[in-house]
């Protein structure tokens, strides 16, 4: 039998490394693992740690050390998912003998733990909808799939220009979740938005990065460039408003909505399940407890309404938005 490659021989970890990488699903979770594999790369680096070779101890020690640091729970929580999954992977090729994850305590949100994503007040929406509008026909769609139709960001900037079926008001796409094909029915003004957005393209992505929506071969947006366009939704460079925050109002008030609705059909009833399924269902959710974190209040940060005011929210949209644009 052949012996083992030195597990801290760099080739080997690369190797193994981008061989679990492209065996992920979703090229946003491959993205978002290959950052968390790195963090803690760079830490071991720092530490005298190899990593095909760290035990639970050292597993331990860097999440408490990214903790002190100030990542969020949701973050550690998904770090750790990606580590178990690596040594998963790296056990069955036969570069390591053990999973320390196995070893050690999972980090778990406690029930009724409510999210730390900002929770945003209507008339903030609100703001941020009209400044979007003004700014960039991309970004007025974009915000409307989040907050008015509960898209996540990865279905979103996947969608091509034939995903959109129907005419105006009555607008639905086509978006694919969990393997399976998805018609979504478009609020009105989301279908606005989206037929601005595409404006007469008849093929290619619906959102494209501003370098080349001119060209033959326009680029789809990638998430860096989705981000940077959300972020000028905001004034200063603290407290910027997030695609999950926009989600979260989506799917809050949708299931807020729905809870009030059958407490009205039904006074005795006092199971909010129904309306909780229903907000899972249109945000695309595959677990109820994702909804109810969501909907648990927490204090509303003022400094989450602060809308660009440097943007003029009175343009005059039919005629496409005088305001320059920025290449993204």
């Amino acid at each position: 039998m052949a012996p083992r490659p030195d597990p801290g021989h760099p080739a080997l970890k690369h190797t193994i490394t981008e061989a679990w990488l492209n065996a992920q699903a979703s090229p946003n979770t491959s993205a978002a693992y290959r950052i968390d594999l790195e963090s803690f790369g760079r830490w071991c680096a720092g530490h005298g740690a190899v990593p095909l070779t760290a035990d639970a101890t050292t597993l331990v020690a860097f999440q408490a050390a990214r903790a002190a640091a100030g990542d969020s729970a949701a973050t550690i929580r998904r770090r750790w998912s990606a580590l178990t999954s690596f040594y998963d992977f790296a056990v069955r090729h036969d570069a390591t003998d053990t999973n320390p994850a196995i070893g050690a305590a999972r980090p778990r949100t406690l029930p009724g733990n409510p999210s730390t994503t900002v929770e945003l007040t209507p008339e903030a929406v609100a703001a941020y909808r009209s400044v979007a509008a003004a700014l960039d026909p991309r970004l007025d769609a974009l915000v409307a799939l989040l907050v008015l139709d509960g898209l996540k960001m990865g279905e979103v900037l996947a969608l091509d220009v034939n995903d959109i079926n129907g005419r105006s008001p009555k607008l639905a796409i086509t978006v694919r979740r969990r393997g399976e094909s998805k018609r979504v029915i478009l609020d009105p003004d989301t279908a606005r938005a989206v037929r601005r957005c595409a404006a007469r393209r008849r093929s290619g992505p619906l959102f494209t990065s501003g370098t080349s929506a001119n060209s033959s071969a326009p680029r789809r947006l990638t998430r860096f460039g989705a981000d940077h366009l959300i972020r000028q939704l905001s004034r200063g460079t603290e407290d910027r408003v997030t695609a999950n925050a926009l989600r979260r109002f989506h799917i809050s008030t949708n299931a807020n909505a729905n809870a009030n609705a059958n407490a009205n059909a039904n006074d005795e009833a006092d199971d909010d399940g129904i309306s909780i399924d229903l907000a899972r269902e249109r945000a695309g959710l595959a677990d109820a407890r994702s909804v109810r974190r969501y909907t648990i209040h927490t204090s509303r940060s003022p400094a989450a309404v602060k809308p660009n005011e440097d943007a003029n929210p009175t343009t005059n949209h039919r005629q496409g938005g005088r305001k320059k644009e920025r290449s993204i």
